[in-house]
């Protein structure tokens, strides 16, 4: 490829999960819709993003028919490049020799006296994992001869493993949605945490859920006014919520369980600073008593995109009531809703979701007593409890106990359109919903691509 080769390949970093995709798949499926001559590539800084990928999912099969390559980077190091989702899963799987080798260079760097050998044996490994995928290696020179733009989200982009990465993207016009469904820090600037410098970013432009997260885009990211814009959320478009549901493949949608309704569960890892593994099951057990005892409901998880199954459910639930009286799904929100009495989540942006498509939420989150989260900058609700944004901007029904979750509960069963309404008043004050919203953003970035290509 020579270096006067056209620019035309976009390339989209799916990070920090596959949670961005979701957000961005709309807006890139209109850019493929208007230019089909463009080539679309998807990378994968990360080795366990690749380990998220399920070929059922309906973001992969939608993905499928988008991205012409899968970039990826190994365990080794290695960037290496795939024509499929397939063969990209099949490239990252590592050999016992490669398990066995990583956990003990691990092992060694975690302590002083052998960090030294770990980081030769390190060396090493990549110097292999380089030769034995020498086949499928990925050359950064193609993006300064194609690339026309990169789609990502700037949240992520000062991360470590990218850092090094985004430096092949620096002459390239940059264009950010946020992973998550949030308004950080409830709109509350935190002026001791800055990402950039006070030098204003021009090659950046970010588009925003909410006007609220406008003053926070500029603190933290040093974007100016001119460069973001006010888009609501591209995935609640109704014509493309209606888009997913019908290209879902109908085995997916089978849900057996016994016919009495079920509670939704938006999950997310134990084990983090503020959701403790003890946390996580007592908050399953009392879920467990609300479904089982006093609603005679079932119960649908839905696992986050870093989550794999560590056994606190089967643990909890008991595996000889799985498929009768609880299930795993890795169906999409907008699916799971439809057969959903109401949902219980654990944090996490699907929230808004639910609320788009009428169904109330219960956040079951107890930050109490945990030090990082219950201190003099803590976000608060009304009764003094240390929350996060959701709750804060009154998105959701909020818990620490049962007690309180089973009154939201109630209250859902026996007024559910009053709780929807004050729930979705607060949606629609925050989001905006713009018409072929999706449609505009594509073009947007086509125009402001292409006017930089032709000034270089």
């Amino acid at each position: 490829m020579n270096k006067k080769s056209v620019k035309n390949t976009i390339y989209f970093l799916c990070s920090p999960s596959l949670g961005l995709l979701d957000n961005w798949l709309p807006v890139i499926w209109n850019l493929k819709h208007k230019r089909n001559d463009l080539k679309f590539i998807i990378i994968f800084p990360k080795p366990n993003i690749i380990r998220q990928i399920s070929l059922s999912n309906i973001l992969i099969i939608l993905g499928s028919k988008i991205f012409d390559n899968i970039v990826l980077k190994t365990e080794g190091g290695s960037w290496v490049i795939a024509d499929s989702f397939l063969n990209a899963i099949e490239n990252n799987k590592k050999s016992i020799f490669e398990r066995i080798l990583i956990k003990i260079i691990l092992k060694l760097k975690k302590m002083k006296i052998t960090k030294i050998a770990g980081n030769i044996i390190h060396f090493l490994y990549t110097q292999y994992s380089g030769y034995i995928n020498r086949k499928f290696q990925f050359s950064w020179q193609f993006v300064k001869e194609n690339g026309l733009c990169i789609l990502y989200d700037i949240y992520d982009e000062s991360k470590p493993f990218n850092l090094e990465l985004m430096k092949n993207f620096k002459d390239l016009p940059k264009f950010s949605i946020q992973h998550g469904i949030n308004i950080n820090d409830g709109g509350i600037i935190n002026i001791t945490k800055k990402l950039f410098s006070k030098n204003l970013r021009k090659d950046v432009k970010a588009y925003l859920f909410s006007s609220m997260e406008v003053p926070i885009y500029k603190h933290k990211y040093a974007i100016d006014n001119s460069s973001m814009q006010i888009i609501g959320i591209p995935r609640h478009n109704l014509d493309w919520m209606e888009f997913i549901r019908s290209n879902i493949p109908k085995e997916n949608n089978e849900i057996n369980l016994q016919d009495s309704g079920s509670i939704f569960i938006i999950s997310r890892p134990g084990g983090t600073n503020y959701f403790p593994y003890e946390r996580k099951k007592k908050a399953l057990e009392d879920i467990k008593r609300l479904a089982w005892k006093d609603l005679k409901k079932n119960i649908v998880i839905k696992l986050h995109p870093k989550e794999r199954k560590e056994g606190i459910y089967e643990e909890v639930f008991g595996t000889d009531t799985y498929g009768y009286n609880w299930v795993y799904s890795d169906n999409h929100p907008f699916v799971l809703a439809e057969d959903s009495d109401f949902a219980i989540s654990f944090y996490s942006g699907v929230v808004i979701d639910m609320l788009a498509l009428g169904i109330p939420t219960i956040e079951y989150l107890d930050l109490r007593g945990i030090p990082e989260y219950d201190n003099d900058e803590s976000l608060r609700d009304k009764m003094d409890h240390p929350v996060f944004s959701y709750r804060y901007l009154n998105l959701v029904l909020g818990t620490s106990n049962y007690e309180m979750m089973r009154a939201h509960a109630k209250e859902i069963m026996n007024n559910r359109e009053n709780v929807l309404y004050k729930l979705q008043k607060k949606y629609n004050e925050l989001f905006p919903k713009i018409e072929n919203i999706n449609d505009k953003i594509a073009k947007d970035i086509l125009d402001l691509s292409y006017k930089k290509v032709s000034r270089n």
